[in-house]
């Protein structure tokens, strides 16, 4: 027994440490990593750099860099838009110089000009046209545009016009009529220039040795019948009257508002006419401005109130019979007006833009244009280098005291107030307090 227990233990021995060996080893060969097989979801042990994909680096295509066939490049190409009545192919004196001009700055700038005309009013006016151009076709904008000062409200109100620091000084320079600066202003920001005016006006017989006064609270003083367009459904002449008085049409929280002692003024201008009997009984028929030039045109008138640009007009086309003009020189007068603003966002079409501005601004053509047009020029010295000595001296003071109508959705409101007031002096033979209180009633 002592013999088997003495060699037994180191053989049990041996035995132990063959199986640790064993055990040790299988580990071994089971960490081994063999080329064929994949390990899901367990990252390889070398990272592996990656790829370069198309998009990692961007690199210019042709479409980019070049123009497609039936684009033109847009430095090379300028788009305007004016309203139908200064269409520069018309066949009268102002397109001629209109289109010349044109011409001639296509060719100094070696540009493509793509002149348009957009109506001001009606269906796919001007401002709706700005407005789909601006979302469907942006490359077709026009850089420049010629409006009314109420069509650039509605287009600024829009953000479809811009401004930058080379328009704002050339708005800024000094012979500009302060009308036309208000124009173009909003919040001391200039988005335009001023471009023409259209002034109220007294017109008279030149011939007459009784020259009316220039205050318009006066008429009744003056000699011979006076006209004005009575059934206006804008009442415009009335609401000058009223403004001239010292009237406000909009509160402090910008609500519509006819002031009682104003109006009783301007009213009784009106009852004062018909009192001396100096109206002429057509007036009552008179609807537009253009009524009111065909009673004086008719000799039926020798005084009558409209725009200047009836007359300025009449001037330059072929009308023939009609009293030589002149104008009385008022104190107090309002004035349509018409700008140029840039309506392109792109910076490279906005400079083409500010050149045609001031090429048309120029002094002395906007002179030979304003002149040919029947309109008087924004700027003084433009009105200065007109050839009509007899009107201009009237027309210089005139602008240089003109205010800008208010806005169209004021006199779209107070007009037909202002007319049914007008009507109730003149044909209804109503007394002043009652139209003023018929007045102030339909403003409620």
């Amino acid at each position: 027994m002592k013999k088997t227990h003495s060699w037994l233990k180191p053989v049990t021995l041996l035995l132990a440490i063959f199986v640790l060996l064993v055990s040790a080893g299988c580990e071994a060969i089971l960490s081994i990593d063999f080329p064929w097989e994949e390990h899901a979801g367990v990252p390889t042990k070398t990272p592996v750099p990656a790829l370069s994909t198309p998009t990692a680096t961007p690199i210019p295509t042709k479409v980019n860099v070049e123009a497609t066939a039936t684009q033109t490049p847009r430095q090379t190409r300028m788009v305007i838009w004016l309203p139908p009545e200064f269409d520069p192919e018309a066949d009268n004196e102002a397109a001629r110089l209109l289109k010349a001009r044109l011409e001639n700055f296509a060719r100094k700038n070696k540009i493509e000009l793509d002149v348009r005309l957009k109506n001001p009013i009606g269906n796919s006016n001007l401002i709706e046209s700005l407005i789909a151009t601006n979302g469907a076709a942006p490359d077709n904008l026009p850089a420049v545009v010629l409006l009314r000062r109420q069509d650039l409200d509605a287009a600024y109100a829009r953000g479809l016009v811009y401004n930058n620091d080379e328009l704002a000084s050339m708005a800024g320079a000094i012979d500009w009529y302060s009308f036309a600066r208000e124009t173009v202003s909003y919040d001391g920001v200039s988005y335009g220039l001023g471009l023409f005016g259209d002034p109220m006006v007294l017109v008279y017989k030149a011939q007459s040795e009784l020259i009316p006064g220039n205050d318009w609270f006066s008429m009744h003083d003056n000699f011979g019948y006076f006209g004005f367009a009575a059934d206006d459904s804008q009442g415009r002449f009335l609401l000058l009257l009223y403004l001239a008085a010292g009237g406000e049409t909009r509160d402090a929280q910008n609500h519509l508002v006819l002031q009682e002692e104003p109006l009783a003024q301007a009213l009784q201008v009106l009852k004062d006419l018909v009192k001396t009997k100096h109206l002429n009984h057509t007036v009552l028929e008179m609807q537009t401005q253009s009524a009111v030039w065909q009673a004086y045109k008719n000799w039926q008138l020798d005084t009558a109130a409209m725009p200047a640009s009836i007359a300025l007009k009449a001037l330059v086309s072929e009308e023939t019979g009609y009293p030589v003009l002149a104008f009385n020189q008022p104190d107090f007068t309002l004035t349509e007006s018409w700008a140029l603003a840039l309506t392109h966002p792109d910076e490279s079409q906005q400079a083409l833009g500010l050149l045609l501005m001031q090429d048309l601004t120029n002094t002395d053509f906007l002179a030979k244009w304003s002149e040919a047009l029947g309109y008087v020029p924004a700027k003084s010295a433009s009105l200065g280098a007109w050839t009509n000595v007899e009107l201009k001296p009237a027309l210089e003071k005139t602008m240089n005291i003109a205010l800008l109508y208010p806005r169209d959705e004021t006199i779209n409101s107070l007009g037909p107030i202002l007319r049914n007031a007008t009507l109730m002096i003149l044909r209804d033979n109503a007394s002043v307090e009652d139209a003023v209180q018929a007045a102030l009633e339909g403003l409620k």
